[in-house]
């Protein structure tokens, strides 16, 4: 091949967009015209790529056909490209067409539908495998924590036969992914046995290997290991000293939780938020806040969840100016639309005393779940503006029994005695679970209008969820 040439070959590498298909186009031509196409093989793999890379599976699918010679890579390329442009039954057809598969074939499939969710697709494939690797074994199991089936993973990893662990035993991205399902699942037991399994096999404690034992033991509550395998660890990364941290914060530890925190002499956000959360979740919420500012001098570039855990403490003490400050935070680095940011900015609001500035950001959001919903409902009845509440209510896609609590709670508080019963008779006609402060509610609604009738209702009601002696319903006469 000439200079020429083989520097217009190299051009095919950096067509990647689906705007460089025109030019992929060009030099198609081109290499039919110079009769180069058919007769070198890394060409036409090339211009595979790219037509796959720009998405345009057509001019794929033809240039394969009219290929006179193909390889492993003209066919894993078809399979890859259709896989990740969301074509499965396409990628598995030329799966089972292709002729010599490798173990990159096999991967390709087996990782691309446990991402997509079709766990038992990507299963079967896996128990096909002739010899499976520790790249398969991990997308099988990582697709199952992804999915919420930790459980799943970890019987699929215990359930390994004794040649299968013994070629994945050194794998410590396996071994990390599936530590990680036992501490989703707080089985520690079988934790640990994995952790002896790494202690008599030699493993060293890499920084992914490490972080998840640490997490492991932190979050079951064993800070004692955890702790003893950071001392392992040559350099504990930010993520291992922030699953400690996080693990003295839960027990209350917060002196062993800054003492971790402070081997890191430069942390990162996450390190710093676990450390602030771990404050406010303590109730030392004027210690949270000053570590935010020193977080902020030291030049540490905030997330959503270090507003939120600051809103927190700032709602908690009732300090209106850094909750403004923090929203000013919010708008300039454009976390506010962020649900859970927004959540905590009008809970902060609410419990400063000014209500109304929680009304006018909550117009100025775009996006609404469930809980910030609910916050609103709350918000808009403590104000009055019960006709408010009640559109929010009623245009709610998913009501919680929290909604139907705080909509019941407003009506009765705003002298809406009726409404409040009515949507009582909903919710039992709905059979929908209750609990004692939605029951509360309608007792004092219904004694606010000396119905004898709806009080009976009621009381049957508390007599069927066994509520009768609860305190907070036997204050309320009827």
């Amino acid at each position: 091949m000439d200079v020429r040439l083989h520097s217009l070959a190299c051009l095919l590498q950096s067509c990647n967009t689906r705007h460089s298909v025109h030019k992929g186009r060009q030099l198609h031509l081109l290499f039919l015209k110079k009769g180069i196409l058919n007769s070198t093989l890394s060409i036409a793999n090339r211009l595979l790529q790219v037509y796959m890379r720009c998405g345009h599976t057509s001019d794929a699918i033809l240039l394969f056909d009219e290929m006179s010679q193909r390889n492993s890579f003209s066919w894993n390329t078809m399979i890859e490209g259709f896989m990740n442009s969301g074509h499965k039954q396409k990628s598995i057809e030329f799966f089972n067409l292709m002729p010599h598969k490798n173990d990159f074939s096999w991967t390709l499939v087996i990782s691309g539908f446990a991402k997509s969710g079709e766990l038992d697709t990507a299963r079967r494939l896996l128990n096909d495998m002739p010899r499976t690797n520790g790249v398969a074994w991990n997308s099988m199991i990582h697709g199952y924590l992804k999915n919420g089936r930790a459980r799943d993973a970890v019987k699929m990893f215990k359930d390994m036969d004794s040649e299968t662990f013994g070629r994945l035993r050194g794998d410590t991205f396996v071994l990390a992914t599936v530590i990680g399902a036992c501490a989703d699942l707080a089985a520690l037991l079988c934790g640990k046995q994995i952790h002896s399994r790494i202690v008599i096999d030699g493993l060293e404690f890499d920084s992914v290997l490490g972080s998840s034992l640490v997490n492991l033991y932190g979050k079951c509550g064993d800070l004692d290991s955890a702790n003893h395998v950071l001392n392992m660890m040559k350099e504990p990364d930010d993520f291992s000293l922030s699953a400690l941290v996080s693990g003295y914060a839960k027990c209350g530890r917060m002196n062993d939780a800054r003492r971790i925190f402070d081997r890191k002499s430069d942390p990162c956000v996450v390190l710093w938020n676990s450390m602030i959360s771990g404050y406010v979740s303590n109730n030392e919420d004027r210690e949270a806040l000053v570590l935010f500012l020193k977080m902020r001098q030291n030049g540490v570039q905030e997330d959503s969840s270090t507003f939120t855990s600051v809103l927190s403490a700032c709602s908690a003490l009732g300090v209106l100016e850094h909750g403004k400050q923090i929203h000013s935070h919010a708008c300039k680095f454009g976390v506010i639309d962020d649900v859970v940011v927004a959540s905590s900015l009008l809970d902060t609001y609410s419990k400063c005393g000014i209500p109304n500035d929680a009304c006018k950001l909550f117009s100025e959001l775009k996006v609404f779940d469930t809980i910030l919903l609910n916050t609103m409902i709350t918000i808009y009845s403590s104000c009055g503006r019960i006709e408010e509440a009640k559109q929010i209510f009623k245009m709610m896609p998913n009501k919680s029994l929290i909604s139907w609590n705080s909509m019941i709670v407003g009506l009765s508080q705003n002298g809406c005695p009726i409404e409040a019963l009515n949507l009582f008779c909903e919710m039992n006609k709905l059979n929908l679970r209750m609990d004692k402060f939605s029951l509360a509610s309608v007792v004092s609604a219904a004694a606010s209008i000396s119905s004898l009738e709806l009080g009976e209702l009621v009381f049957a009601r508390v007599t069927i969820i066994g509520l009768e002696s609860d305190q907070i319903i036997s204050t309320f006469p009827c």
